[in-house]
């Protein structure tokens, strides 16, 4: 066997994985599904909670949003126009505005 052979035997081979290394990420993996779940709950609890004030705030809101959504109409169009631009400007605009995260 030619060193490069050795070498490209040696660089070829894949670690073996331990039973405690598989035991590890399966647990970890059953606590992060935990964890999810348990924040999916809870969004879901805060969005009823939402849903259920604004159901019953709707008569009120119906009256306001009546009355102010025509001079309105022209700042909503300037914010839609604003983050439908955001989203599909580059990565590199997004950063020098400090939005990196969006």
């Amino acid at each position: 066997m030619t060193p490069d052979d050795q070498l490209s035997a040696f660089l070829g081979e894949q670690p073996a994985t331990s039973r405690a290394d598989l035991f590890t990420a399966v647990v970890m993996q059953k606590i992060e599904r935990r964890a999810f779940l348990r924040d999916v709950a809870a969004a879901g609890g805060w969005a009823a909670v939402v849903g259920l004030v604004a159901w019953a705030c709707a008569p009120v809101l119906n009256v306001l949003i009546g009355a102010l959504a025509p001079g309105l109409a022209p700042a909503a169009a300037a914010l839609a126009l604003v983050a439908a631009t955001l989203l599909v400007s580059s990565p590199s605009v997004r950063r020098r505005l400090g939005l990196a995260a969006v």
